[in-house]
């Protein structure tokens, strides 16, 4: 497990909807023959987040999520794999708004203006030239598993497009920042385009004259009906953001002061304590609750990590005494903390 990077990624609004998790997730599984059940305990994923299409989950979760896996499988590709079990509901609203599309240029178009609606990970910018244009996808994710999150996002671009496209039309190439890992011949297999690695940037380059191409699925009424529905969406994400991520960044803010009021995070985010607890309370997620998450998701880090003791992680978790840390712990996890890190320590 990498600790530092999850460590970083605690205090990141960012967020990644859980339905696109579980549209790929179970085939994801099948394909590395891993255990649903087991691989959500072990990153501490509680399995009623799949129940809500709407729910988003942190940063911090989605990294969890996959590099247990990655600590199974032990695929350099896994963010390959991934991206090539995106489909239209992975993305819910962005992928049908997307899917009814007049052509490439109008389904680019939409999917830089609606991006946010898939969780606000990362950020597309389009550069248009005589000879190309090209998008960019800019990813919030440093070191290593960085290259797992820009490889599932681009690669679910193209398997996410080219179905929908003239049989003859592919990306003048696909290209990836980082190195090329040892069995690179399986994504321009599977991509159908040349793929670079050790690029400068991270997307894929098109020709200019495949923008004018239709989409197999364009649906003009559907379309104008799903960019509706996606322009309110837009709206209230824009107005209220993903309060819940917001909320656990402050939180965590705040752990290593002692614990968090919910008056002083409120104070974070420019709200007043009651019109805080009422919005989480409607985004299904209560104040304790958000926090409670955030301290077992931190737990679970600081306990892979041999160098800290438990009263030093009680502390970073805003505990004012190991006992009560242990306490929490055994309600969140029917176990006492030492017994769940001897469990996941090396042997």
């Amino acid at each position: 497990m990498a600790v530092i990077d999850l460590h970083q990624a605690a205090g990141d609004e960012r967020s990644l909807s859980a339905a696109f998790v579980d549209s790929v997730l179970p085939d994801l599984l099948v394909h590395y023959g891993l255990e649903r059940g087991t691989v959500l305990e072990q990153a501490g994923i509680d399995p009623a987040v799949f129940q809500d299409p709407g729910r988003l989950l942190p940063l911090l979760d989605v990294m969890r999520l996959f590099l247990v896996i990655l600590d199974a499988c032990g695929d350099p590709g896994l963010g390959f794999e991934v991206g090539r079990r995106v489909r239209p509901r992975s993305y819910q609203v962005l992928g049908y708004v997307i899917l009814a599309s007049r052509d490439l240029d109008e389904a680019i178009a939409r999917l830089m203006r609606f991006e946010k609606l898939s969780g606000n990970l990362g950020r597309t910018e389009r550069h248009d030239s005589d000879t190309e244009v090209r998008l960019e996808w800019h990813c919030p994710v440093e070191g290593e598993p960085a290259r797992f999150v820009r490889e599932a996002a681009i690669t679910g671009w193209v398997t996410f497009m080219r179905p929908l496209m003239p049989a003859d039309a592919a990306p003048l190439e696909v290209c990836f920042r980082h190195p090329a890992p040892p069995d690179a011949a399986r994504y321009q297999a599977a991509l159908g385009a040349p793929v670079r690695f050790a690029a400068d940037f991270d997307g894929v380059r098109l020709a200019p004259e495949l923008l004018a191409a239709p989409l197999r699925s364009a649906d003009p009424g559907l379309g104008r009906m799903m960019e509706r529905e996606a322009r309110v969406l837009l709206a209230d994400f824009d107005a209220h953001g993903n309060l819940v991520s917001r909320a656990r960044a402050a939180l965590y803010r705040r752990l290593s002061a002692g614990e968090p009021s919910i008056e002083g995070v409120a104070a974070d985010l420019g709200l007043a304590p009651r019109t805080l607890q009422d919005r989480l309370r409607r985004q299904g997620q209560p104040y304790q609750e958000v926090l409670d998450g955030l301290r077992r998701s931190l737990a679970d880090i600081y306990l892979r990590d041999p160098a800290l003791s438990l009263t030093e992680i009680a502390l970073l978790l805003g505990f004012s005494e190991s006992s009560a840390f242990s306490r929490a712990f055994r309600r969140w996890r029917g176990t006492s903390p030492v017994a769940w890190r001897r469990r996941r320590s090396p042997t």
